[in-house]
């Protein structure tokens, strides 16, 4: 039965890159203080190119905290600059007050609910995020608990994990040409199965509007529009 539902695990997240055409990137923006300081740069061939607009913060929600605590396994320095980026920008965003009314005010069928909510409300799945309790560890310490590997396949497996360790395995095929947004929304898509949400195995209409893909998708849209 465990390695049954332990397969299933992967399939999900297989399954959750498979449908998914690839995007138009869009030139990221610069977080405020990130030393980035003048409006003009020099580029390759010595002439002047507009720097990359800064990023307009989102209003941070009052009672949210949650910070990271990170672990990482086989990524180069610039593969691990990238990540630290997508990170804090996606702190920033789940932070934030649009987040939290994105999750309040989430929709399916005309109802506020999530598909595969746990029997619980939005107020309730926003605590749940807030809290960071992982289900392996229960302790709510307003953390996420991230520990990411990053591998490669030639296949359309973004990433996985199994539900008995919080280590989520990164497929570098995707993660080098995806933009920030879709980096963070992936973590955090796998993150929340650490919380103990899941969502149809198979490819179902209903299947987006689950924690994992609703708030993944959240997280990358608000992201990629800072």
């Amino acid at each position: 039965m465990k390695r049954e539902f332990y397969a299933r695990i992967i399939v999900l997240s297989t399954l959750l890159v498979a449908c998914e055409a690839p995007l138009p990137q869009q030139e990221a923006c610069v977080l405020p203080g990130s030393g980035s300081s003048s409006q003009v740069a020099q580029n390759q061939n010595g002439n002047t190119a507009q720097e990359p607009r800064e990023c307009v913060l989102p209003e941070p929600a009052l009672e949210a905290e949650l910070t990271v605590n990170l672990s990482i396994r086989d990524f180069s320095a610039e593969k691990e600059a990238k990540l630290q980026d997508a990170i804090e920008r996606m702190l920033i965003v789940i932070n934030s007050e649009d987040f939290k009314q994105k999750v309040l005010n989430h929709e399916y069928q005309g109802v506020k609910t999530f598909v595969d909510n746990k029997g619980l409300s939005n107020e309730e799945v926003y605590q749940v995020l807030l809290d960071g309790a992982e289900t392996l560890n229960g302790v709510v310490d307003h953390e996420m608990d991230l520990d990411l590997t990053l591998y490669y396949a030639n296949n359309s497996t973004v990433g996985y994990t199994y539900p008995n360790t919080n280590r989520v395995w990164t497929n570098d095929k995707f993660f080098t040409t995806n933009s920030l947004g879709k980096v963070a929304g992936n973590i955090v898509h796998e993150w929340t199965h650490k919380l103990g949400f899941e969502h149809d195995f198979n490819s179902t209409a209903r299947r987006n509007y689950s924690v994992p893909y609703a708030v993944g998708n959240i997280i990358q849209e608000l992201v990629d529009s800072l």
